[in-house]
């Protein structure tokens, strides 16, 4: 990891945890579901799925495509959470700003072959079929309602991670 990214991850580890003190032991639900009351069990079940993903993307990785995919998570990871805060100064909001922009470069640094792209694709539809599977038809209504209304916000763009 480059002394860029480095220092922007820093900054943002040092926004988190003053936003937010408890985001150290929260359990990293994405947004989405963290919204649908899941059961203990539902939540080790995605949690589950979400590892699984993880450990089959990083399968077809180079080992340089590797650490970059670990930089990728932890930014992302601690994105979502500084993202939940609220009262955020307008610099924390730029910070955060910043933080985006270096994980985009450093997904577009990973130069992933079409077939690796594909794969991935592939992967995350698996994981995303198999996580709405383990909803009840309240809680799959409730995400895609949800889903629905942030892709309005931000266009129809889906990220490769």
């Amino acid at each position: 990891m480059n002394i860029k990214h480095f220092s922007l991850l820093a900054g943002l580890a040092a926004i988190t945890f003053t936003s937010f003190p408890m985001a150290a032991n929260a359990q990293k639900m994405h947004r989405s579901f963290s919204k649908l009351n899941l059961t203990d069990q539902q939540e080790q079940q995605i949690e589950n799925i979400r590892n699984n993903t993880y450990s089959e993307i990083e399968d077809i990785l180079t080992p340089q495509q590797q650490e970059q995919f670990e930089t990728i998570k932890t930014l992302r990871g601690q994105l979502r959470e500084a993202k939940e805060a609220t009262n955020l100064s307008q610099e924390q909001r730029e910070e955060i700003r910043e933080i985006k922009k270096s994980v985009r470069e450093e997904m577009e640094s990973m130069n992933l072959s079409q077939e690796q792209r594909g794969e991935i694709r592939e992967i995350k539809k698996s994981a995303r079929e198999e996580m709405m599977g383990i909803l009840t038809d309240e809680q799959r209504q409730q995400i895609r309602q949800e889903m629905g209304s942030r892709r309005g916000k931000r266009g129809s763009r889906r990220g490769l991670f």
